[in-house]
């Protein structure tokens, strides 16, 4: 049975949202750190768009350097910034970045529950 088919494509789905809410917080946190600059435009990048996007592309299959080593496809995709205003707003700022965490949190605690039935059936409930 291929590793794949063990998880699905929720474990894919979880894997995008996670990486996504890890680019946003240090997009936001860039924002809280350059409040005071000058001509600083903040930067926001737009969750949804940029699930969707990744969940579209197609892995890249990476080059076996070695015969021994396991078959891989890359996970890297791109996300696009977008301007989100002429300055930094603390309170929108603080607001995002709680939003962000709420979803991150979510995103673990669903991962740990998908792990948690998969131990389960493993373990044939505990026989």
């Amino acid at each position: 049975m291929p590793i794949k088919s063990l998880f699905g494509k929720t474990y894919h789905l979880l894997e995008r949202s996670l990486d996504i809410g890890r680019l946003r917080h240090g997009v936001i946190a860039s924002n809280v750190a350059n409040l005071d600059t000058p001509g600083y435009r903040p930067k926001e990048i737009d969750f949804d768009k940029a699930l969707k996007d990744s969940l579209e592309r197609k892995p890249v299959d990476l080059t076996r350097t070695h015969p021994l080593h396991f078959g891989a496809q890359a996970g890297r995709y791109e996300t696009s910034y977008e301007e989100a205003g002429d300055r930094v707003d603390i309170d929108q700022e603080m607001s995002k970045l709680s939003e962000n965490n709420l979803r991150y949190q979510t995103d673990i605690e669903m991962l740990l529950r998908k792990f948690s039935m998969l131990k389960y059936g493993i373990t044939e409930g505990g026989r």
